[in-house]
C-alpha cells in the first residue's frame, strides 16, 4: 500500500474529534505504527538522514494527524537517532523499536530547564553494583513534555541525566530507561498527564518523575568519561538529534501550509456569493482580498519547497554540526514565520468555517505553534544565531545575486545591528541593556532575511515558476515595507503594484497551481466539495421534535 492510498483508508479518514479522548490517543498510535510499517526505515536510514528517511519526514501524512506525526519524530528521530549514536549491545531492542513493537520517548528538557537543558537536575548515580540509579531531585526537574503515560505499547526512553561517579559530576548524558509495560508504570517511575492542549491533535503530554531507578549499567549510551570532549562541546554532541529535529519541524510547517492552502483555495473557487453590483452568483475567490492570500500561500509553498530540498542537501554534506543546526535554523525560522500569517490569512478568509477543526486549518496552525516551540524555540534559535551571525560567528552561503533586493535587505539589516554592538561596545556600561533592547527584537528579523534570499535563490536554481516567485518577492517586501520604501526605492504604490500584477497573473492558473500541491488525498476537510459537505451533514448528531409533542408557550414572570 502506497502512503496515499493510507491517507484515504477509514484509519485516516476518521475526524478523531467524534471520539472519546482515550480512543482519540490510540488512534494516533494506530496510526503511527501504520505509517511505521509502510516506510520500514532501517537504523542507517535514520542515523545518516538518508533521503529514505528525509522522504519519511517531509510526508504529509505527519501533517494530517498531528499527533502520530509527533510520536513518530520522538520516536524515530530522537530516541532511535540517538541510540543510533551509540549502538552497541543494543540489537534487540532498536530491532523493536524499528518495528513500533515499542515506543520510544525522549526525556531532556525538564519543567524548570527549557533552553537551559544544560542546566538540568536529574541525577544518574553509579552504584557499587554497577547499576545506575535515576532520580528527580526537585519538583523542577521533572522531564516536561514527552508523552510517557501508558499507551497500549511498552515504552522506553532516552532519558537525561547527571552521571554522578564518587561523588563527581560526569556531565549530562544519555541513558536508556524503561517507562511502562504499556498498561502500568514500572516502579518508581511516575508519569502525570498534562491538560490538552488547545485546538491540536492530542498528545497526552506528561510529567516524569523518578524515584530511584535502577537500570543496568550498560543502559549508558556513550562513555562515563569521554575525556575527548569538554562538557558543553559532549552535550551539545548528546542531542545532536534535536538539530536534527530543527530541520524536520521546518519540513512539517511546510505540509501543513500545503494542506491548508489547498482546503482555503478549494472552498473559495466553490463558495458562492450574489454580486452586490450584478446580482450574479460568483465565487469567494473572484475577490481580491480572497485570491491574494490564496496565491501568496502558493507562492511561498513552492518556493519553500525548493528551499527545503537545498537546505537538506547542505544539511547532509556539511560535516560542521555548526552549520548544520544554522542551516536547520534558518530553515525553521523561515518557514514557520510565513506559516504563521497564512495561517492566519486562511482560516479568517474561510469566516466561520475556518474555525472549526474538522476543516483542518485551525488544527493544523496549533500542530505548527508545537512544532515551532520543539526543537528548537524560532524565537532562541534565531537569537543564537543572529548573535553568530553578528559576531562573524557563522556566514550563510553567499549570494548569487548580489545586486538583488533580498540581499541588499539582508546586508542592511546585519550592518545596521553590527554598527548598534560597536556602538554599544565603546559604552560598555550600557553595552547588555544596549543589545538586550535593539539587538534582540530584531534577531528573528535577521534569520527571516537571510532565509528569504536562501529560498529565492534555491527557487531560480530549481526553475520555480518566475510568476511565483515574484509574488513571493512581493510578499516578502510587503513584510518590511519601510525599508524598502526608504532603501531600495520602492514606493508604496510600486510594492502594491508588484504584488497585484503577480497576484493577476498567477490567478487564471489557480486550479492546476492547487492541482500541483499533490496534496488532496490528504485533505480531509468537508468544505472541498459538495459531496464531503453532504456527508459530514449526515454524520452531525441530529435533535428533533417528535410529532406528538406539543408546543408548549413559556409565560414571562417577573
Amino acid at each position: 500500500m502506497s502512503l496515499t492510498a493510507l491517507a484515504s483508508t477509514p484509519l485516516f479518514q476518521v475526524d478523531p474529534a467524534i471520539l472519546p479522548w482515550k480512543d482519540r490517543i490510540r488512534i494516533s498510535y494506530e496510526r503511527a505504527k501504520a505509517i511505521s510499517r509502510l516506510y520500514d526505515l532501517d537504523m542507517n536510514d535514520v542515523l545518516t538522514v538518508s533521503p529514505k528517511y528525509w522522504a519519511f519526514q517531509r510526508d504529509p501524512i505527519h501533517a494530517m494527524d498531528g499527533a502520530a506525526g509527533t510520536l513518530l519524530t520522538i520516536h524515530y528521530n530522537l530516541c532511535l537517532g540517538t541510540i543510533s549514536m551509540f549502538p552497541e549491545g543494543k540489537a534487540e531492542l532498536v530491532k523493536k523499536l524499528l518495528a513500533f513493537e515499542i515506543s520510544g520517548q525522549y526525556c531532556l528538557t525538564e519543567l524548570g530547564h527549557g533552553l537551559d537543558a544544560i542546566h538540568l537536575e536529574t541525577t544518574a548515580t553509579l552504584l557499587e553494583t554497577g547499576e545506575l540509579e535515576i532520580n528527580t531531585p526537585t519538583e523542577a526537574a521533572a522531564k516536561f513534555m514527552p508523552p510517557t503515560t501508558p499507551s497500549g505499547i511498552p515504552c522506553v526512553a532516552v532519558v537525561f541525566a547527571r552521571l554522578i561517579v564518587n561523588g563527581v559530576d560526569k556531565g549530562i548524558k544519555p541513558i536508556l530507561v524503561p517507562l511502562h509495560d504499556g498498561r502500568e508504570m514500572y516502579p518508581g517511575v511516575t508519569s502525570k498527564a498534562l491538560s490538552p492542549r488547545g485546538g491540536a491533535q492530542p498528545v497526552e503530554h506528561a510529567l516524569t518523575y523518578f524515584k530511584r531507578v535502577r537500570v543496568a549499567g550498560n543502559s549508558l549510551l556513550g562513555k562515563i568519561d569521554d575525556k575527548a570532549l569538554d562538557p558543553k562541546t559532549a552535550f551539545t554532541h548528546n542531542i545532536f538529534r534535536v538539530v536534527v529535529g530543527t530541520l524536520s519541524m521546518g519540513a512539517l510547517a511546510l505540509s501543513a501550509l500545503r494542506i491548508s492552502t489547498y482546503v482555503a483555495g478549494t472552498y473559495s473557487m466553490r463558495r458562492i456569493v450574489n454580486d452586490s453590483v450584478t446580482h450574479q452568483p460568483k465565487p469567494i475567490i473572484a475577490f481580491s482580498t480572497q485570491r491574494i492570500p490564496v496565491l501568496t500561500a502558493l507562492a511561498q509553498i513552492f518556493v519553500l519547497e525548493a528551499f527545503c530540498d537545498q537546505m537538506y542537501e547542505v544539511f547532509v554534506t556539511s560535516q560542521d554540526i555548526q552549520e548544520k543546526h544554522f542551516i536547520a535554523a534558518v530553515f525553521k525560522t523561515t518557514v514557520c514565520s510565513h506559516a504563521f500569517e497564512v495561517f492566519s490569512a486562511l482560516g479568517d478568509r474561510c469566516g466561520a468555517q475556518g474555525l472549526f477543526g474538522v476543516n483542518q486549518i485551525s488544527v493544523l496552525h496549533q500542530n505548527v505553534r508545537g512544532a515551532s516551540i520543539a526543537e528548537g524555540d524560532i524565537p532562541a534559535i534565531s537569537i543564537r544565531f543572529a548573535i553568530d551571525l553578528i559576531m562573524g560567528r557563522v556566514s550563510p552561503s553567499p549570494s548569487r545575486d548580489p545586486e538583488g533586493i533580498l540581499f541588499q535587505h539582508e546586508s542592511s539589516i546585519l550592518a545596521e545591528l553590527r554598527q548598534i554592538v560597536r556602538s554599544a561596545g565603546k559604552a560598555r556600561a550600557h553595552s547588555r541593556e544596549a543589545i538586550n533592547t535593539l539587538i534582540l527584537p530584531r534577531c528573528q528579523e535577521l534569520i527571516c532575511a537571510v532565509g528569504d534570499r536562501l529560498a529565492v535563490e534555491a527557487a531560480r536554481q530549481c526553475n520555480v515558476d518566475p510568476l511565483a516567485i515574484d509574488l513571493y518577492i512581493a510578499s516578502v517586501v510587503k513584510e518590511d515595507g519601510a525599508w524598502f520604501s526608504e532603501n531600495a526605492g520602492l514606493s508604496q504604490g510600486t510594492q502594491r503594484k508588484m504584488e497585484r500584477e503577480a497576484v493577476e497573473a498567477l490567478y487564471p492558473r489557480l486550479q492546476s497551481l492547487l492541482d500541483k500541491l499533490e496534496i488532496a488525498e490528504y485533505v480531509t476537510a468537508p468544505i472541498v466539495s459538495d459531496e464531503r459537505w453532504k456527508c459530514h451533514i449526515r454524520g452531525l448528531r441530529s435533535f428533533e421534535g417528535r410529532k406528538d409533542t406539543a408546543y408548549a408557550a413559556v409565560e414571562a414572570r417577573l
